[in-house]
């Protein structure tokens, strides 16, 4: 190996969910909402395609909704933007690029 080149990282093998996930990252839902205490938060949430249609319809209301009745919490996050924490985590997991 020449000096300019750089080592390959190894990613971590991925669960049986996370490569589920990975294969239909148009299933994961990106939402900003204020969370129960009022504070804003990013939401990334896997939605399987069964429930995804129920899951539009829930999100268009003004009402609280529990995000795990629809699908699975895959990442998360406080503020008005998503974390530099949660894209790396978000990418290398799943491949999804926020």
């Amino acid at each position: 190996m020449s000096t300019t080149e750089k080592p390959l990282t190894k990613r971590p093998e991925r669960s049986y969910t996370e490569k589920l996930i990975a294969r239909s990252a148009h299933l994961i839902h990106k939402l900003k909402a204020k969370d129960t205490t009022g504070r804003w938060a990013y939401y990334f949430v896997y939605v399987p395609a069964a429930r995804e249609r129920t899951f539009l319809k829930s999100i268009e209301g003004d009402g609280i909704i529990d995000l795990q009745d629809y699908g699975r919490v895959i990442a998360s996050c406080y503020g008005e933007e998503p974390t530099q924490a949660v894209k790396d985590l978000l990418k290398e997991k799943y491949d999804f690029i926020v």
